[in-house]
């Protein structure tokens, strides 16, 4: 189903009623220009990108990242080119003068687990939040888990540990401290 939801009463009476040549091609397409649409299409994504509205650890502390879920969805719904929806999540804040909302689709390399538990080393959580990146961006973009690389060569997959480290040294380049602030 395009959007997730099953039809009313009044959209099943409606759509066995239109006899007209092209019923069932305007109902998808009333379908496609539902808000509901976008929604339904961006879950898989979120749930690839590791959306969440939370931290992620032992306090769990609320995060706003719904600005990032909306944009996602919007992308969805103007039917944005793949190449677009990559380059703005990946680099958006890098493009010759970048909107606002290209500035907000880079929010999926913030979109990973983050701490602000007291006492915390900042460098282990620098780590681990690139290592969280690594794997994300593997998993959405590549379509395969790098973490073996983590520890040893891939048995199966044509990634090394060398390689899953040059893209570890790539993401651990975020400028961030390792705490997030409540």
């Amino acid at each position: 189903d395009l959007t997730g939801l099953p039809p009313t009463i009044e959209e099943i009476q409606a759509f066995e009623q239109d006899a007209t040549e092209g019923a069932y091609e305007r109902a998808v397409d009333r379908l496609l220009d539902s808000t509901r649409y976008g929604e339904r299409m961006a879950i898989r994504w979120l749930d690839a990108a590791r959306y969440a509205d939370t931290h992620g650890y032992q306090t769990d502390g609320p995060r706003d990242m719904y600005r990032w879920r909306d944009w996602v969805i919007d992308a969805y719904n103007s039917n944005m080119p793949f190449d677009q929806f990559t380059i703005e999540q990946l680099a958006g804040d890098l493009l010759p003068n970048p909107k606002r909302s290209q500035l907000i689709a880079t929010g999926f390399n913030r979109n990973h687990r983050a701490n602000s538990e007291g006492g915390i080393l900042d460098e282990e959580y620098l780590a681990e939040y690139a290592a969280d990146r690594v794997e994300t961006t593997c998993t959405v973009w590549l379509g395969v888990t790098m973490m073996c690389g983590r520890c040893h060569d891939h048995k199966y997959d044509p990634f090394s540990q060398k390689d899953y480290y040059q893209l570890f040294a790539f993401f651990n380049s975020v400028p961030e401290r390792g705490k997030v602030f409540k």
